[in-house]
């Protein structure tokens, strides 16, 4: 049986003057592009063209389709029919990913045709490689569009509302994306491997439209509420630092990862609802011995804070992993300064989480991530920077330890911000679960 949602897609989708006008138009472009071949020789590339045409229509277009997907069901109000529905998640997925872009899809594959037959024609080499590139890309942009709109309407219902963040992913396709190339291919090493490099790109994409259909996937049971265990988040950390340490053969692997794990908890952190009583209920649980349920409970930053810490002492363990980068300050000549600063930031992302849960947990701001941004400026930048002025170097380097020469009082300094950060945390809990007692008391 077809899937309804995808079915219901359809019929929005298509019309007999779609299904008409959508091939004549492109017969039409590509008609005339040959008659301008024909009489200038070697003006326009039909190939170029098609690659062209598949970006507009099945990139940006259909992007923007899957976006509205979530957000036109939440603006007509049926979004909570679709949840109470008997339709599992990935059978939503599924239909909304390719039902609300299948006349995009139904243009691209035009467009995938018309660069077959022009790529033939000119004899390009690893024609499959590139089709399979473009196809992969836009199934990468729709995944990842739905997925992001679906995370972000757990927290902030308004910014869906407004368009969601399609514009997003449309810009790290535009700023991370390679080259689209046509020369001769060349090579590329990857964990040792030579490979080519068109090849590689149709790998990679694939790779990366896996793992976006997979997010979705999973965004969208979350959006159902279904209960899941917050195991994907790290499992997408770990398999980003392999493909990213692949190219320097393996070298700051776990620099790498650490870094990945801080950055996606940062990431997760500011779009996830974090209220004091998901925490609440985190807690109830625990007392409860109800792992499994605690587990369902947990938001994904949490997943990839631990991830880092275990990171963190791994690299404290290796001390003679090189970092993969040049660091922007100046740290101890030592090794024991480069070793003591992994478990360094690990603290200092424990610290910001407990900043962000101080706000969230007041239950009276609106904007908790612009509070927590606008206060972390000021400790980490504003007060260095203010006491340097002042000639008070032991202080600034107290407000910000990564430029202190010695390894240990680097690590003292950022655990004792930690232990600062938990301790304001734990007041903040006490006091809030004090004003949630005193309306039972009266009751």
């Amino acid at each position: 049986m077809i899937n309804p949602e995808f079915k219901r897609n359809l019929w929005l989708q298509f019309s007999l003057h779609r299904l008409i006008a959508m091939p004549a138009i492109l017969g039409l472009i590509f008609f005339t592009l040959s008659i301008a071949n024909n009489n200038f020789p070697g003006a326009v590339a039909q190939d170029s063209v098609a690659v062209i045409l598949f970006i507009g229509i099945v990139g940006l277009w259909g992007t923007r389709n899957a976006g509205n997907a979530v957000i036109e069901e939440i603006r007509d109000k049926t979004w909570d029919q679709q949840r109470m529905s008997a339709l599992n998640p990935w059978t939503m997925t599924w239909g909304k990913l390719f039902g609300a872009t299948a006349f995009n899809w139904y243009g691209g594959v035009l467009c995938l045709l018309a660069f077959v037959i022009a790529a033939l024609a000119r004899e390009r080499s690893m024609i499959l490689a590139d089709g399979l590139t473009l196809a992969a890309l836009g199934i990468l942009m729709h995944a990842a569009t739905m997925a992001l709109n679906l995370h972000l309407m757990r927290s902030d219902m308004r910014a869906v509302q407004r368009g969601g963040v399609t514009w997003v992913v449309l810009l790290i396709v535009f700023v991370f994306s390679s080259p689209f190339r046509s020369e001769i291919d060349s090579s590329i090493v990857w964990w040792g491997h030579m490979f080519y490099y068109r090849s590689f790109l149709a790998a990679s994409t694939v790779f990366f439209a896996a793992i976006a259909v997979f997010a979705a996937w999973r965004s969208m049971s979350s959006a159902l509420q279904i209960a899941t265990v917050p195991w994907a988040w790290p499992l997408a950390c770990c398999l980003l630092a392999a493909y990213v340490a692949g190219f320097s053969d393996g070298a700051g692997l776990l620099w790498i990862a650490l870094l990945l794990a801080v950055a996606m908890t940062y990431a997760a952190l500011f779009s996830e609802k974090n209220d004091i009583a998901l925490w609440q209920r985190i807690a109830a649980r625990v007392k409860a011995g109800n792992w499994r349920g605690m587990f369902w409970n947990l938001p994904i930053w949490t997943t990839t804070l631990i991830l880092g810490f275990c990171f963190a002492l791994l690299l404290q363990l290796n001390a003679g992993q090189a970092l993969p980068f040049e660091l922007p300050f100046r740290l101890s000549a030592a090794a024991v300064g480069i070793s003591f600063l992994a478990p360094t930031l690990a603290l200092m992302l424990l610290r910001d989480s407990c900043v962000y849960l101080f706000f969230a947990f007041s239950g009276t701001s609106k904007r908790v991530g612009a509070t927590t941004i606008l206060y972390l400026a000021i400790i980490n930048g504003l007060l260095p920077f203010l006491c340097n002025a002042m000639g008070l170097k032991a202080l600034s380097l107290f407000f910000m330890p990564l430029h202190v020469g010695s390894g240990w009082a680097m690590l003292g300094i950022a655990a004792l911000h930690a232990a600062l950060a938990l301790a304001l945390l734990g007041w903040r809990w006490r006091r809030q679960a004090l004003k949630d007692d005193l309306p039972r008391q009266f009751n």
